[in-house]
């Protein structure tokens, strides 16, 4: 008896857990919100991209706020950028196009409604944008080709994803030019502009670009060429006016004028002589090419009356600053003929330089002169040449050319220059050429002691 009761006890203890046990258990609440969905980012551009949502479910809660939240970070929230559709928040699809991305990046979207004052997402969904455009546009050809400008030009076809901030005209010595270096600015937007090339090099071939310029980067037009001219310097004195400033003045020992198309210098006194000279800064341009100086001068007494046998001395000097020179002279000296009983004129020239000493290149030499009187040195390859009339007298190797200075030499006399001539010259025509007119500056005027031998 005692097993049994053992056993139906056991039972007993059993069904109460049992019973207790279920009749104990606690009611279990499920929270149930609304649904969204990312359904997908679709036709991406440089700078947009389309997306839809759609509202699966809703609940009875109130629901204020609804749309997409966008990082370049995957499962972006509202937190980051919050992007709100338009309308009520309803049962369906939603969406449109978000615009102001940058070109060529990664984002990441979901869409999202608030609910409850909880926000709820849809799935990460990732879109890449495409590539900038950038300006479309043309290069114009090359026209009016001098030897240190040109004219070109382009025309902006299309903007691209950004307006157009400014345009023109790249270019430099080496292929595929960029804005990097040189370039003209001709306005911005679309359309065609004009450009003008300065400050080119002569004898030079130039590669060219049109450019625009937005806010995502530069686009180039096509690639042209073109060839400048050689330029050929020079300057042309003839007196008429004195807009290039010369020297005028006058002393107790020297006279400076110009009057009626002639430049007129006198200068007397014992033992020393006096240099006119402009200035003129594109020599140094020149100096290692081909050129020649020319002038014509004629030579007379200080005053009205001169003794036979003394020294009237004029002509050219270049290479010149206050205490460096070089000259190129003609002396003449008035004899009585003894068979005629006649005035004779007897000329000589003389070739030297003046660095502090004076050193003769060619000491006076006699040649069959005149009145008037056509001086001219020549420059070509190492050598200078010397004429007198058109004949040549003297040639000497080239020694460079460190100043600037072109003028005269007066001394014991007066001279009238009917011009004063600086070219660079073109022994070989080797290329089309463009004269350019040198610039000049006013120089000075000085008295050195003189060289002369009477």
């Amino acid at each position: 008896m005692r097993k049994s009761f053992t056993v139906l006890s056991g039972i007993f203890l059993v069904s109460l857990t049992i019973w207790l046990t279920t009749t104990c258990r606690k009611e279990e609440f499920v929270v149930v919100y609304s649904k969204v969905t990312t359904v997908r980012a679709f036709n991406a551009t440089s700078t947009t991209i389309t997306v839809e949502g759609s509202i699966d479910s809703l609940t009875s809660a109130a629901h204020d706020e609804f749309g997409f939240s966008m990082d370049t970070l995957a499962d972006p929230t509202v937190y980051k950028q919050k992007i709100l559709a338009a309308g009520t928040v309803e049962l369906g699809t939603f969406g449109g196009t978000i615009s102001g991305l940058k070109p060529a990046k990664t984002y990441h979207i979901r869409a999202f409604i608030k609910d409850n004052n909880k926000y709820l997402y849809g799935k990460d969904v990732s879109f890449s944008t495409t590539a900038a455009i950038l300006p479309t546009l043309t290069t114009s050809s090359a026209s009016e080709i001098k030897a240190t400008t040109a004219i070109s030009g382009g025309n902006v076809t299309s903007e691209g994803d950004r307006p157009v901030l400014a345009k023109g005209i790249c270019y430099d010595t080496v292929a595929t030019p960029t804005i990097l270096k040189n370039k003209t600015m001709d306005g911005w937007g679309t359309g065609s502009f004009t450009s003008k090339l300065m400050d080119l090099l002569p004898n030079k071939t130039y590669y060219m670009r049109a450019y625009a310029v937005s806010e995502f980067g530069v686009g180039y037009g096509s690639q042209q060429s073109f060839t400048t001219k050689n330029a050929l310097y020079s300057f042309h004195e003839n007196f008429n006016d004195n807009t290039n400033e010369w020297y005028e003045g006058n002393s107790a020992t020297d006279t400076a004028r110009l009057i009626g198309g002639i430049y007129e210098l006198a200068f007397k006194q014992s033992g020393y002589i006096w240099r006119v000279y402009s200035g003129f800064p594109d020599f140094e341009v020149i100096e290692n090419k081909d050129w020649e100086i020319k002038t014509c001068i004629n030579i007379s007494s200080y005053g009205g009356f001169v003794s036979f046998g003394v020294s009237m001395v004029g002509g050219l000097t270049w290479n010149s600053d206050d205490s460096h020179f070089n000259f190129f002279l003609v002396k003449k000296v008035q004899t009585l003929d003894r068979y005629s009983l006649g005035i004779a004129n007897s000329y000589s020239y003389q070739v030297g330089k003046y660095d502090g000493s004076y050193t003769i290149l060619q000491d006076y030499t006699t040649f069959s002169g005149s009145d008037s009187l056509r001086l001219s040195i020549k420059k070509a390859n190492d050598k200078y040449y010397f004429f007198i009339n058109n004949n040549q007298v003297y040639s000497s190797t080239y020694s460079s050319v460190s100043y600037d200075g072109v003028g005269f030499i007066v001394a014991d006399s007066r001279i009238k220059a009917d011009y004063l001539y600086i070219d660079q010259k073109d022994f070989k025509k080797a290329s089309p050429h463009e004269f350019i007119e040198m610039k000049s500056l006013p120089g000075g005027h000085s008295i050195i002691r003189s060289f002369l031998k009477k």
